[in-house]
Formats: C-alpha cells, sequence, structure tokens
C-alpha cells in the first residue's frame, strides 16, 4: 500500500462525470444520438468541467514516494491542474486526538508538508531528525 498520492482537477476524471451527465438520446431532436455526436458533447462537457472545476479528488494512484507523484504529475502537465500531493496518516477529532476505531488509528489522505510528516513519524514511533 502506498502512502502518497496526487489530488487535483483531471481532465479524465471531468471526462468520466460528463460521460455520466450527458444523455445518449437528445429530446430536442427526438432520437438517439450518433457515438461521435455523443462523444463530441461529452469532450465539450470534460473541457467545460476541467475549465470550471476547483474540487479536488485523487487522481492518481498510490505510490511509495513523493518524487512518484512529482514524476506522475510532470508527465503530462496540460491534463492536470490544481494538484497537491497527500500523504495517508492518522485522522484526528475535533479535539486533535487521533480518532481510533477498534484499537486502532483511523488513516486518511493529509496534505503533505514538514508538519505533516512530523506528525506521521511520531505517530509511527519513529524519531524524526532535525535538520537545520
Amino acid at each position: 500500500m502506498g502512502a502518497f498520492c496526487v489530488f487535483g482537477v483531471s481532465r479524465q476524471v471531468c471526462r468520466k462525470r460528463a460521460e455520466r451527465k450527458i444523455p445518449t438520446f437528445c429530446p430536442k431532436l427526438e432520437r438517439e444520438m450518433s457515438p461521435a455526436e455523443w462523444g463530441m458533447r461529452v469532450a465539450e462537457e470534460g473541457d467545460r468541467v476541467f475549465a470550471e472545476s476547483s474540487k479536488q479528488v485523487r487522481i492518481s494512484p498510490e505510490f511509495d514516494a513523493p518524487q512518484f507523484c512529482r514524476d506522475w504529475i510532470a508527465v503530462s502537465p496540460s491534463e492536470v491542474r490544481l494538484t497537491r500531493l497527500m500523504v495517508r496518516g492518522p485522522k484526528t477529532g475535533g479535539d486533535g486526538k487521533p480518532v481510533v476505531r477498534k484499537g486502532v488509528p483511523v488513516l486518511t489522505w493529509l496534505p503533505y508538508d514538514r508538519a505533516v510528516t512530523a506528525s506521521a513519524s511520531a505517530w509511527s514511533g519513529k524519531k524524526e531528525v532535525a535538520t537545520a
């Protein structure tokens, strides 16, 4: 199981969303659209959603190290935007304490930065070495 992933807006995810939204039957024409017509409308809607959306969702598979996330983003920079590296870490409740279910901390995706890394290493019991 990987500990890192990328959240953001992806053209592929927006296209999938458009495929679910656009019907194959056109009420104006009162007929089924051809696959070419439907594909064109899906592509237009997907591009519109990609340009307007700011909702960040998980768009990459899980990786073992953050540099693999950066490499994944670099492969097709025009296909993703608003990217954010995330790391697997303990979910905290409103009081700041880790949420525990059946004796095991619940894990969630947290923004990747030094503070989260320090808290994640503290959670795992490892000592973080401070570098100046």
